[in-house]
């Protein structure tokens, strides 16, 4: 036999928690402090920010290629691999699996999504620069 919870014991409930919404603008400011060794990361990084769907996951094969990144961003094809690869490093983008290894024109064939950073990779960044 299930008892219902009485409203005593409803009202003492703590909502279960999920997960919180992408915010650009607490991203942005994360991409400001990151220390980037290269400012073609950074300016991918605004690019980014800029096409992000509201919950900053992007996924695979998405029709903004990297031709069209790196035409819109005046980046080549190398530093559009590179940018990923230290947007990734500095804890402010998680690929959905292992990193792109075809080459630089396969970047976003693979999910990825923009992420804040944590105290490690943040520490790992700034011992890279």
């Amino acid at each position: 036999m299930t008892h219902a919870p009485t409203p005593a014991a409803m009202a003492t409930r703590k909502p279960a928690r999920t997960a919180p919404a992408w915010d650009r603008h607490t991203w942005e400011e994360a991409l400001l402090a990151a220390t980037l060794p290269h400012h073609g990361a950074r300016l991918l990084g605004w690019g980014l920010a800029h096409l992000a769907p509201t919950s900053g996951q992007f996924r695979a094969g998405t029709s903004r290629d990297a031709g069209y990144l790196g035409q819109a961003l005046r980046l080549s094809a190398k530093q559009l691999h590179m940018g990923f690869s230290q947007l990734e490093r500095a804890g402010l983008l998680a690929r959905a699996g292992a990193a792109a290894t075809d080459g630089p024109r396969h970047v976003l064939a693979q999910a990825f999504t923009l992420t804040l950073p944590s105290a490690t990779a943040a520490a790992r960044t700034e011992s890279d620069g």
